[in-house]
């Protein structure tokens, strides 16, 4: 069965082997016509052609189709042209001899041939200090006497691969099933060849929010003992699945306007009525925290079942805390009749407020609907705003992991908890 079937991959070899590598993209490039085409300008845009070659044009050669092979050896090779192409993990100069056929035993890392025109022989070295460059060079052996050899092969960048990949994500038309192959991809050389992932810097992503957004996604996952973990919510961002009973979710969240962007370290403590009732037993205390620079907000909610329906306003986050702390025994799920009371006894505390935006989408969510019965759910959130300059800054010195690590340890302190069961 060919190899480049998505579902015949390699038994014999660890996903961190550079055969893999060559397998996974080259499935990607079969599968994502985006990609494909992508792949097959930067190859274009990397090529010197000397005055006697005709120019790589996709005009001349994609017009009959193509085929993608992996680890071919020696293959019968008779169209018009051959293309060599190295794919490596820094930018290299290349060999300054040109290139041309060699009595060596080739076996090829990738073929791509365009019908009678054009044949490229791929080499993948993620690491450069493995490149040996004679293995750009074609075997003589089945290669035709007619074909022509480009003398100067194309050098790719994995880097560069990647950032194209990530630019492609943002393009409205391509499929869903393109995205999800271009993000499955990701998810491997992330796991398998990490050093090749250009955006491991906050600086790195220029203020592009799929790239922004990844960053964060890999800056949790640095920081977790168990990656699986890390999850992501449409509406809200990525976030750390935690195993306490008072939070069940610590979101590292990208905000951004048109003039900049930021992220916030969002703790949200008693989201649902089971966790307000375990979060405020804990007796929080806040003296610990750096109050300078954690934002407290109240999050006071009512939910059914696991819908949140509306969010209250409330002034005075101490009053809040205390008041709650005082009174975990009102912490119960209310019948539609009695909600009207409980509500306005919360507004006569100074607990929450009431104002008409809130009331009517009360009355549209859970008055005029048939739930019987809802939630009261006290939350109780901590964030800390890192403005983007704070966050590039800590990530060119390699201590934003830490940094982000020891932010949420303290947001845990104030119910004594230190994390060490969830970070690393």
């Amino acid at each position: 069965m060919n190899r480049l079937n998505y579902f015949n991959p390699y038994q014999s070899k660890e996903g961190h082997h550079e055969d893999q590598l060559t397998r996974a993209y080259l499935v990607l490039l079969k599968y994502s016509s985006h990609a494909f085409f992508t792949f097959f300008e930067y190859v274009r845009s990397k090529h010197q052609t000397k005055s006697n070659e005709d120019p790589i044009s996709i005009i001349n050669f994609l017009e009959n189709g193509w085929e993608i092979e992996t680890q071919r050896g020696n293959p019968e090779i008779n169209t018009n042209f051959l293309l060599s192409v190295l794919i490596s993990d820094s930018h290299l100069i290349g060999n300054a001899e040109k290139i041309q056929p060699s009595d060596r035993n080739a076996r090829y890392d990738g073929i791509i041939t365009f019908g009678n025109n054009l044949t490229m022989v791929i080499e993948n070295k993620p690491r450069s200090g493995n490149v040996w460059f004679d293995q750009l060079k074609p075997s003589k052996q089945n290669l035709s006497d007619e074909t022509i050899v480009y003398s100067n092969s194309s050098v790719l960048e994995w880097k560069e691969i990647i950032k194209q990949l990530n630019q492609l994500l943002a393009i409205q038309s391509i499929s869903g099933n393109e995205k999800l192959m271009i993000e499955d991809f990701f998810a491997f050389v992330d796991e398998n060849f990490p050093y090749l992932n250009p955006y491991d810097s906050f600086y790195q992503c220029k203020g592009n929010s799929e790239l922004l957004n990844r960053r964060i996604m890999n800056l949790l996952k640095s920081i977790v003992l168990d990656e699986s973990t890390i999850k992501y919510h449409r509406n809200w961002g990525y976030y750390i699945q935690t195993p306490y009973s008072q939070i069940k979710e610590i979101g590292l969240i990208l905000k951004k306007n048109e003039k900049k962007w930021w992220i916030e370290l969002a703790l949200i403590f008693g989201a649902t009525q089971s966790q307000a009732i375990s979060f405020y037993k804990s007796n929080p205390n806040l003296e610990q925290l750096d109050k300078n620079r954690w934002k407290i907000k109240p999050d006071f909610h009512v939910s059914f079942r696991s819908s949140n329906l509306v969010w209250f306003p409330s002034d005075d986050s101490d009053i809040y805390l205390k008041f709650w702390k005082a009174n975990i025994d009102k912490i119960f799920q209310q019948k539609k009749e009695n909600v009207s009371n409980y509500l306005n006894f919360l507004i006569e505390e100074n607990i929450i407020n009431m104002n008409r935006d809130v009331e009517e989408e009360l009355t549209e969510k859970f008055y005029n609907s048939a739930m019987p019965t809802i939630n009261i759910c006290p939350g109780y959130g901590l964030i800390y705003t890192i403005e983007s300059s704070e966050a590039e800054e800590y990530d060119k010195k390699g201590d934003l992991n830490l940094f982000i690590t020891n932010k949420i340890r303290e947001g845990l302190s104030i119910i004594c908890i230190n994390g060490y069961d969830l970070l690393k």
